[in-house]
């Protein structure tokens, strides 16, 4: 029996940030019932991949963050659709919400609303900057974060731009966040007997998650005044040992850092010198030489291969890494071991569907999918069936496009 077992979540989640938490409390085992606009469903569903998926909703994004759902479409604005939204309300034990703060009250399903229904319920509501401040109202997306997270602004070459990370990293961490802190909530409320249990109201923004992923520039900020600087590929502490490197043929990235591996290192490269020239003996005396440092290390480094250099470093057993692609990354022995990557068929058309599976491991009744991405309002009748309503009922709500 997974974590989440007989937990019932009621998603109104879009996008990227909210979608990713509720796909890993899916993974836990909670029945996740995602809401959707009862024409285009999800914006993400449109996008890249592969044409006919795309054609039935089921665009590469979509796939990567809606596994385990099950999909209702509604029309929110419509008053035949309240109802609904009740009775599932009523047996929800979570609801996770991403509307631009405001929306959802005035839709009638904020926390306020649904907790006279519901008082045991879990209600996070996830947005750019929060849901009160003076930039709650304004909305926000991942590029947007970063920049105003301070991420950009530490990101680049010395003399360059601003660079943002390559990847959502502002929108799946608040993703990671908001599910450690619905987690909590429900162990919290769990504690108790069921008579005293009472809900919990939850706010999570973007930004402050973007901001205390800077934590560990962030902490000389706070406490000494320093201002972090661009450093691009070089290492935020400063020793040249930690840096990347061109190879003859690729990159690699060095965490080489305690004294022993850095005399090592120094063997190894043949630069054995440096164990005992002033220049190379401590931290500071490398630091302030960095750039002599570096230049004998890159000289080196263009000498050999990636492959080459792995034997090498490997043997010597110290810290490195090489510089891959993400094709490059999905596809090494190590994440195949870990089997990461999930591959179902697509039930209509059989095309292979791949996505993630959760990035942890349980001894036993661990994460997983549920099952497969969903096609839009594929869970309608049973989800309406299982609210009581009858085939009747259901055929007049398509009719009248509440569904």
């Amino acid at each position: 029996m997974r974590p989440f077992e007989g937990v019932r979540v009621l998603d109104f989640s879009r996008v990227v940030s909210a979608p990713y938490c509720t796909q890993m409390l899916g993974f836990l085992g909670a029945e996740i019932v995602k809401i959707e606009d009862r024409e285009k469903g999800d914006s993400v569903r449109t996008g890249a991949g592969i044409e006919e998926l795309k054609q039935r909703g089921m665009a590469s994004a979509f796939l990567m963050f809606n596994a385990g759902k099950k999909s209702m479409t509604l029309d929110l604005k419509n008053p035949e659709a309240r109802d609904i939204i009740m009775k599932l309300a009523a047996t929800a034990d979570v609801v996770v919400e991403n509307f631009r703060p405001g929306v959802i009250k005035r839709l009638g399903f904020d926390y306020e609303s649904l907790r006279k229904i519901n008082p045991r319920l879990i209600y996070c509501s996830i947005s750019g900057y929060g849901q009160t401040g003076p930039d709650a109202g304004t909305a926000a997306f991942d590029g947007n974060i970063q920049a105003m997270s301070g991420m950009m602004g530490m990101s680049g070459e010395p003399e360059g731009p601003p660079m943002r990370a390559g990847y959502t990293v502002a929108d799946t961490a608040t993703g990671l966040n908001a599910a450690v802190a619905i987690s909590a909530a429900l162990y919290q409320r769990d504690r108790l007997p069921r008579e005293q249990q009472r809900g919990q109201y939850i706010d999570v923004a973007m930004l402050d998650c973007g901001i205390s992923l800077t934590s560990q520039l962030a902490g000389p900020l706070l406490t000494g005044g320093i201002k972090p600087r661009r450093r691009a590929n070089l290492s935020i502490n400063f020793e040249p040992t930690a840096d990347v490197y061109q190879t003859a043929d690729g990159a690699v990235q060095l965490a080489i850092m305690r004294e022993n591996h850095i005399q090592a290192f120094f063997r190894l490269m043949g630069v054995e010198h440096l164990n005992s020239d002033p220049r190379g003996t401590t931290r500071e005396a490398r630091v302030a030489n960095s750039a002599y440092i570096r230049g004998l290390i890159q000289t080196e480094f263009m000498k050999a291969g990636t492959a080459e250099w792995k034997l090498r470093l490997d043997e010597a057993k110290l810290p490195w890494a090489p510089v891959l692609q993400l094709h490059e990354a999905i596809e090494q022995p190590q994440v195949k071991h870990r089997g990461l990557v999930l591959e179902t068929p697509e039930p209509e058309t059989g095309i292979t569907m791949r996505t993630f599976n959760a990035p942890f491991h349980y001894e036993h009744d661990g994460p997983r999918a549920s099952f497969p991405p969903q096609r839009l309002g594929a869970q309608n009748e049973e989800l309406l069936g299982s609210l009581g309503y009858t085939p009747a009922q259901i055929e007049a709500f398509r009719k009248n496009k509440v569904i």
